[in-house]
This record gives C-alpha cells, structure tokens and sequence, in this order.
C-alpha cells in the first residue's frame, strides 16, 4: 500500500512540471508575439502613410503632383487644366487613400491617393535597409515617390462640333482649327430664312469634330468674334455654328406674271414687298379698259447666299437691268407684234429729250419735244415746267457708247412700254468752264396713241 503512494505521488509532480512549463512555455511565447506585433504595428506602411498625409499641405501636395499633370491636345493646355481641377475638386476636401494590393510586396508598398472620387496619384513606400532597430527582420518604410494621376482621367470628355461656313477660319483656344478635322464638307446652315430654305444653292457649311477635349472651350471666328455655343453639353457633344459674317439682301421689280426666282426658288407672295402700278400713275383717263399692268416689288434680306436672280415669262429668259443701288428690274420680252412706228416713237422722243437737255436752241428743241408727249400727263407738266430752268444750263455735247431701245411690250389698246438704256461720254460748255463726265442711265417709257400719234405719257428712272 505505502509503494502505491509513492508511485501516485510522482505522476503529479510530472503534471505539476509540465504545466509550469507550458505557462512558461505560454508567457513567453505571449510576450514574444507581444512584442512582435508592437514592432510590426510601428513598421506598417500605412504608419508611414498616415504620417505622410499628416505633414503635408494642400500646397505640398499640389506641387508633388503637379508635375504628373500629363498631356492635353493641341488646343489645351494640361498644367492649366490641371490648376482648374484642383483649384476646385482637392483644395478643401478631405484626402483619403487606399492600399493598391495588386501592386505591393516586401519591397514596394503603394498606395493610392483620393480627394472623393477623383483619383490624385499614387504614393509608393520601400522598406529601409535598416533591419536591426526593429528586429524579426522588421524595418520602417521609406516614401520613394508620389506620382500624379493625368489630369484627363479626372475630368469628363467632350467632343467639339463646329459648323462653319467654307473658307471661314475658325480658332478653339486660340488655336486655328485644322482642315484634317473636317469630318463634313457638306452640311445644311439650319438658321436661314424661309426663302433661302427652298433655295437650290445654298451657302455650304463645313463640320470640324474636335475630341477629346476636358476644360473651357472658347470658339471665335476669323474676325476674333467668340461664338456662344448652340447649347448644352448633350451626352458628351457640344456644337457651335459660327454663322457668316456678311449677309446679303435684294429688291427685284417685275411685272405681274413674270416668273422671278433667286437661288432655283420662286418668288412668292411672302417676298412681295408692294404691288403698284408706278409706271401708269395718273394714266388711267388715257388707257382703254385692258391698258397697264401691275409691277410687284420683290424684297428679302439677312440672306446668307449671294442672290443668284433670274426671271423668265411663258418661257422666255429675261435679261434684268441693274438700277444705281443694286436694285434689278425685268421686263415683259419684246413683242413679236412691236412695229417700226413704235420703235420710230421711242427713238424721236429720246432723241428729242436730249437734244433739249443739251440746251440748243432751246425754245425750238422744248416745242419739238412737246409735241411728242401726251398733253396733260405729268411728263407733259415736267418739261413745261423746266424751261425757266434749262435758260441757265450749260450747252452739253454728248457722245453715245451705247444706245439700246428694248422691251417693247403692248399694255393694252393703243398703249405700249419699252426701256431706254444708255452709256454716254458728256461735255458740257458754259461761259467760264468746260468740263467732261461719263453717265449710264435709263429710262422706264411709256407710251398712248392719240388717235394719230404715239405719244410718251410716262417717264421714270432706274433708282
């Protein structure tokens, strides 16, 4: 029984042994892996970058990353658009970062910088050579560089669209636009007015695309003009249209029935600017029933298209006649009827209103000029009432380069109208000078039968 004891006695000074071993054992295995995860926690790289973050300025950081500003197209600059972008997405906001794994072992640790969203750049960490002040092959980290995100990555894209007219130079920035970026030679010009919408021939637009383009963009014409944009920016696409600078107008006087067009498109009622019967003012008590026509006045303005004006009757291409202001007329075509009489009236009486123009022998040239107008008429009263005038005239000579008579057109019974289109070399002679101009001029005619004789009842100018 005593031997028993003594066996039992020893088993439980083992146990006792082995357990104070193993808190021994356990104590210091604590205290190692105690100071271990001291040490790792001081020579984690994130210590390194939250000091980091802690000393530097928004200013620091503006100059560490500037320099990765990257690059920008020909018509911006990167470091500006890089100011721009930081200016109002970093300064003030607060920065953040995060550990890039897929990029970070024993030898490199990189991180990458935020200010929200926006991606800064990356700042990368290498461990010391130092391995002894740390122990367990620990060391602390090292800041090796920052590099900076390209400024475009953090700013939204756009495309450029700019239609201009042909030949128009155009500047985005500052910097001509390239013809390489025409990507249409050929597009419509939308903002017309509505006859030079139906006009076959149009001014033609180019389109230039510009892309990728991040800041403010400022679009001018040849004349340095800055073109607003059409509107806002539409799924990453903001067009301009840079409209000519010169605009064009006209007036066309024709008689009713002619058929006038400008471009390839008629003339309709919205282009009628007056409808008059000028050349038969105060004629009615000497036409029949069907004598005179109306004379229609065409207008339009803001025309974007040098007006390219034709005009034709039943067929027949007229030849227009270009009044002192641009203003052009067309005719009725010559009759096919028109006789040598007529003809004969029209030449008599010009000859005759120069020749008493011309102040020779004046009493005797007024007589033979009034018995070729209609008694009564305005032109009648005109030419009486000039003579107390023409006493005081200079004597003139005139030599004609060109004397037409055309247009000859019936107006009814026993009335006809025809043009008097002239280009004349002048001398005129008083008694303390002489002196020579040139002039072209033209006259709007017409002529009543009175019963013997036709006779000129109307007389106006080209203005």
């Amino acid at each position: 029984m005593a031997e028993k004891r003594k066996k039992g006695g020893g088993w439980g000074l083992f146990l006792l042994f082995w357990t104070m071993l193993l808190l021994m054992l356990g104590f210091l295995a604590c205290v190692f892996f105690y100071k271990y995860a001291a040490i790792y926690e001081e020579t984690r790289p994130e210590k390194a970058m939250d000091a980091l973050m802690a000393s530097m300025s928004e200013d620091d950081w503006h100059a560490a990353l500037a320099p990765g500003a990257g690059e920008a197209s020909e018509y911006e600059d990167a470091q500006t658009l890089f100011e721009g972008f930081f200016d109002s997405s970093v300064r003030g906001k607060q920065l953040s970062y995060r550990r890039d794994m897929s990029r970070s072992d024993a030898s490199r640790t990189t991180f990458t910088v935020y200010a929200g969203p926006a991606r800064l750049g990356e700042v990368s960490f290498v461990p010391s050579d130092d391995k002894l002040s740390f122990g367990f092959g620990r060391s602390e980290w090292l800041l090796e560089s920052i590099t900076g995100t390209p400024v475009t990555q953090n700013l939204a894209a756009i495309t450029v669209r700019i239609d201009a007219p042909d030949g128009v130079a155009v500047s985005v920035n500052g910097i001509p636009v390239r013809e390489e970026q025409i990507v249409d030679p050929s597009v419509p010009l939308l903002e017309l007015t509505p006859l030079e919408a139906r006009m076959e021939a149009r001014i033609r637009m180019v389109r230039y695309e510009l892309s990728p383009l991040y800041g403010d963009i400022v679009v001018t014409d040849g004349e340095g003009n800055e073109i607003a944009p059409s509107g806002p920016v539409e799924n990453g696409l903001v067009s301009y249209v840079v409209h000519p600078t010169q605009t064009y107008s006209f007036q066309v006087e024709a008689p009713e029935g002619v058929e006038v067009t400008v471009g390839g498109a008629v003339l309709g009622e919205e282009e009628i600017a007056a409808r008059e019967r000028n050349m038969f003012r105060k004629l009615d008590a000497y036409l029949a029933d069907d004598g005179g026509y109306d004379t229609l006045l065409y207008a339009a303005d803001g025309l974007y298209t040098v007006p390219d004006i034709h005009a034709s009757y039943n067929g027949t291409e007229l030849s227009p006649v270009m009044g002192e202001n641009g203003k052009v007329y067309f005719f009725y075509p010559t009759d096919e009827d028109t006789t040598q009489v007529m003809r004969n009236a029209a030449e008599g009486f010009f000859d005759a209103y120069m020749h008493y123009a011309s102040y020779k022998y004046n009493g005797a040239a007024l007589n033979d000029l009034l018995d070729r107008i209609l008694p009564g008429t305005e032109l009648d009263s005109y030419a009486r009432n000039s003579y107390d005038a023409m006493i005081w005239a200079s004597a003139t000579e005139v030599s004609y380069d060109e004397l037409r008579f055309d247009n000859f057109h019936r107006a009814g019974n026993g009335c006809f109208t025809c043009t008097i289109l002239y280009k004349a070399d002048f001398t005129a002679t008083s008694w303390y000078e002489q002196y020579s101009y040139a002039m072209q001029d033209g006259y709007k005619m017409v002529f009543i039968h009175d019963g013997t004789n036709w006779k000129a009842a109307s007389m106006s100018a080209f203005d």
